[in-house]
């Protein structure tokens, strides 16, 4: 059977739908009505806390589950990581498409909105349009990702970080090949793929094309900026990731002028953007979440 985009989502590009239905169509839980790209993946009987949505990929999900699953049910949605670039309309079509099914299918006096990396952007852009159509937004926590601008020092960080980030990453995966738990040929293998890491992770970072959903090019369809944001926003990074600068208070600046009415920051040790400390991530977002009253 043919699976449609809901009537809802009229402007959701139709290839763009397809494409992320083929993505979740092996993620744990139900979607929420047929053909829906949200997904309940943890369902509690009689909850008696507020859900709480994911915007991210399943790497994250067994993390959030168990740390914030107890007594809520999560739902998620994907990003666009290694699968289309965050344009400006890309980004707004599928805010505005989730911001739909979630105001139409899950009934909260509040809204719980979280995202990872590229994700942030949608849930950002969510709790925005979930605002502007007088639905309260009670927490919005955000997971390694940057600000738009392009400052000098912005500039001198990423760069500096980034290096760091890939050190990190690929001694972790040193770790993990030699002292891991493999042993004969699956040992090899890892230290093969290890090895194929490091030739790419040092050449420039680009996206495959063949990962990417081809679209006509729009006049000024730009890459999404981060706009200010009406409330507070909880961030977090690891220490020594990409974006792990936001440690120091004047990279701080930049996303406080994003969101003035507050921010708060948590560093958790770590080596690698790629492959984050998530159950420690989650357990400082669930703290963040209890704070706020949730």
């Amino acid at each position: 059977m043919k699976l449609e985009a809901p009537t809802l989502t009229s402007n959701l590009p139709p290839k763009l739908y397809r494409g992320l239905l083929m993505l979740t169509c092996s993620w744990t839980g139900t979607r929420v009505s047929e053909g829906s790209l949200l997904i309940k993946v943890h369902d509690v009987p009689n909850a008696t806390k507020l859900p709480l949505i994911w915007c991210g990929g399943p790497a994250e999900m067994p993390a959030v589950i168990s740390v914030c699953g107890q007594q809520r049910n999560i739902y998620a949605l994907r990003g666009t990581y290694e699968f289309v670039q965050p344009t400006h309309n890309v980004i707004t079509a599928l805010s505005r498409y989730y911001a739909d099914e979630i105001e139409r299918t899950i009934a909260a006096k509040s809204y719980l909105i979280a995202g990872n990396c590229a994700a942030a952007y949608i849930a950002i852009e969510i709790a925005e349009v979930l605002h502007n159509r007088g639905c309260h937004v009670g927490f919005l926590g955000i997971v390694e990702r940057d600000v738009s601008v392009n400052t000098f020092p912005l500039k001198v960080a990423r760069k500096i970080y980034t290096k760091i980030d890939r050190i990190g990453t690929l001694t972790q995966r040193f770790l993990n090949a030699f002292f891991g738990d493999n042993s004969g040929a699956s040992k090899i293998e890892s230290i093969k793929k290890m090895a194929d890491v490091v030739i790419k992770k040092f050449k420039k970072a680009t996206l495959d094309s063949r990962t990417l959903i081809q679209y006509k090019s729009l006049e000024n369809d730009k890459t999404y900026q981060l706009k200010q944001y009406h409330d507070k926003i909880s961030l977090i990074f690891v220490s020594w990731g990409v974006f792990g600068f936001y440690r120091f208070n004047f990279f701080q600046k930049y996303w406080r002028k994003l969101a003035p009415k507050g921010i708060t920051v948590d560093i958790i040790n770590g080596f690698s953007h790629e492959n984050p400390p998530w159950v420690n991530i989650i357990k400082a977002l669930n703290k963040r979440l209890v704070e706020a009253g949730y």
